[in-house]
């Protein structure tokens, strides 16, 4: 639950002349003056005392048993749902569908685990298609948020389901059975010996080898859209057939999650010989096996006969995974064909966002549906980067102005009858938080002030406004296309600010995204399928980072992304968590805008299913479908 620190005035009038004598870092210089910006982390407007215990300091580990290892970061307790902090849009929704559960609060499967069965799904929600552009996963965000995880593994890997944590995503075994720390800076991987590639040209079915493993971490470290986090790895060792040793360069407190990310998946050393490489076809040791894809079309996997994993907890225990026969991913052409498809039972689940549609969906689909609703994945919110290392952006009373244009309530009425919360870089939970903060609960910045933000604009230089342009995907569709709308139109009437949109297919927005090759501005409404803090903060905020997505150059943000990747100390982590989060709301290192509570469905027939703070059913857990059935 968010609460907030006040401070007597006396204090603040104390702060503000100590500000006064000691000045302020500058901003990047401009054509214009410039004025001071804070040269350490501002108390944040919102700075909620924790609602999760922090965890004692974590001892290296000893090797765990596989079938339930430990992490060093434990999962929080959720807090009742009678104490959260919820928008009344949310509530009172629940309280029409009672079926609707806050995603904490799920209850267990009502039948035994079943084999047998085709799932069928569509896109990670209504109006996505659930294409898969290409099988690289290392080289696209795409390929993990359409349901790849389904086909690949990694070294370990994480469940969401109704047995699992759902916060903080259960750290499992995968190519590595059990593991130790041997040091701060060396980690020791016993590997499996029953995992075997698919049984597909040129593995052609092969044992999974300490020399794949190493390859494949190495190709995430040097050669991946996630290098960010994986540079802190200096070194990669055979110790012998069934084990390897990880060294990094510094302590790094979240190894097993970086191992553990949905997205950090592996590909054979042949398949990157072959013409193409990984793209035309995917090739894994995941439960299922994919056995038709066209590019940008549906796919099919079939259940992979020699899958080395079985469940580890609950009615799931001792049993081989996976459950089902087959997946059919299904491509419909707009929501309205996806949700009719889902409502007379031809797909078994669906991801919709607003009131409006849900309520829609629910009154059509009658007793058969059931879900649940929870805050959104903390790498898909939707955001304007920005060229920070180019004028006008490089000012931070640009920044200022731009955030303050924006009538983010009107967006959150118009977009999404209410169900939404402003954007932010760090993750609800790393900040100790169970919901996040409202609008009204965010920094000065954040609010609504075209005056203060024409008054900033001026002071800048530019007292009429600006010309420039904003990259956006050709084909998205749902809320974000309304806000992108409100926003261009917002600017141009309330600060002169002419954004014109330049339409990119998908993967090429990504890619001049990731590589900074846009000229301005770019609309991102998923930066990353990660559930790993370190990506969201030292991986895309540290300036020494491979993958700096933000133009961020600021010597605060570095130590404290530093700060909480070298500590296991979740109190110091928080600590650290809560000072850049405090920067990014003075500073505005981005254009945050909304992001959608969600809503997920099922059908009563499909059986543990549910998605969680991070991963969404047919997107980023995809991989969980392991552990799902169908109960008649």
């Amino acid at each position: 639950m968010v609460k907030y620190r006040w401070f007597i005035f006396p204090i603040l009038l104390l702060l503000v002349a100590l500000l006064t004598i000691i000045g302020c870092r500058a901003a990047a210089p401009t054509a214009t003056p410039v004025p001071p910006a804070p040269t350490k982390a501002l108390v944040p407007t919102v700075a909620p005392a924790p609602t999760i215990a922090p965890a004692a300091t974590v001892a290296p580990a000893a090797t765990v048993a596989p079938a339930r290892p430990a992490t060093p970061t434990p999962f929080p307790t959720p807090r009742p749902l009678a104490e959260l902090k919820l928008p009344q849009a949310i509530t009172a929704f629940m309280a029409k569908y009672p079926k609707m559960k806050w995603y904490t609060e799920l209850p267990k499967p009502t039948s035994d685990p079943r084999y047998g069965g085709t799932y069928f799904r569509s896109g990670a929600s209504a109006g996505s298609t659930g294409f898969v552009p290409h099988w690289d996963t290392r080289q696209a965000f795409a390929n993990t948020s359409s349901g790849s995880g389904m086909v690949y593994g990694g070294l370990l890997r994480t469940i969401t389901d109704r047995f699992h944590s759902v916060i903080r995503p259960s750290i499992l075994p995968d190519a590595a059975e059990s593991w130790r720390q041997i040091d701060e800076l060396t980690w020791e991987f016993k590997l499996s010996p029953n995992v075997y590639w698919h049984n597909r040209p040129p593995v052609n079915g092969r044992r999974v080898t300490a020399e794949d493993l190493k390859y494949g971490i190495e190709q995430l470290r040097d050669n991946s859209i996630y290098a960010g986090v994986f540079k802190t790895i200096s070194d990669v060792t055979i110790k012998d057939p069934q084990t390897i040793v990880i060294k990094t360069g510094q302590p790094y407190a979240h190894m097993l999650e970086l191992f553990a990310a949905n997205a950090h998946l592996f590909i054979a050393p042949e398949v990157d010989k072959e013409p193409g490489g990984a793209k035309p076809w995917g090739i894994g040791w995941g439960p299922f096996q994919l056995v038709k894809w066209e590019s940008n079309g549906p796919w099919t996997v079939e259940r992979n006969p020699k899958y080395h994993l079985k469940g580890d907890i609950g009615a799931i225990a001792g049993k081989q995974l996976p459950f089902f026969d087959r997946v059919e991913v299904v491509p419909f052409p707009d929501s309205a064909t996806q949700i009719a498809a889902f409502v007379s039972g031809k797909l078994h689940s669906l991801i919709v966002f607003g009131i409006g549609p849900v309520s829609k969906t629910l009154d059509s689909a009658g007793p058969n549906v059931e879900g649940m609703i929870a805050p959104q994945h903390p790498g898909c919110q939707t955001n304007f980067t920005m060229r920070q290392d180019k004028a006008p952006f490089n000012d931070v009373r640009v920044r200022r102005a731009l955030s303050m244009g924006l009538d983010r309530q009107a967006m959150l009425d118009t977009a999404l009858q209410g169900a939404g919360y402003p954007t932010q870089e760090v993750p609800i939970d790393a900040l100790g938080w169970d919901t996040p903060p409202s609008l009204a609960e965010r920094g000065k910045y954040y609010q609504y002030n075209p005056t203060e933000a024409k008054r900033l604009l001026a002071e800048a230089g530019y007292p009429n406004g600006f010309k420039t342009s904003i990259e956006i995907n050709a084909t998205a569709a749902g809320y974000g296309v309304v806000i992108q709308e409100m926003a261009q139109f917002q600017w141009k009437q309330n600060l002169g600010v002419e954004a014109a949109f330049k339409p990119l297919e998908a993967l090429t927005l990504e890619l001049n995204w990731r590589q900074g090759k846009f000229e301005a501005m770019t609309l991102q409404s998923c930066v990353s399928p990660s559930s790993n803090w370190d990506d969201f903060t030292f991986g895309m905020m540290n300036s020494k980072s491979a993958t700096p997505l933000f133009f961020i150059n600021d010597p605060e943000v570095d130590k404290w992304t530093v700060a909480q990747r070298t500590t296991t100390d979740r109190a110091k982590q928080r600590e650290a968590y809560q000072k850049i989060f405090g920067l990014a709301e003075e500073n505005i290192y981005r254009i945050n805008t909304l992001t959608a509570y969600i809503f997920t469905m099922w059908n009563v027939n499909l059986q543990n299913a549910n998605s969680g703070l991070y991963p969404w059913l047919n997107s980023f857990a995809s991989r969980s479908a392991e552990v799902f059935w169908l109960k008649d």
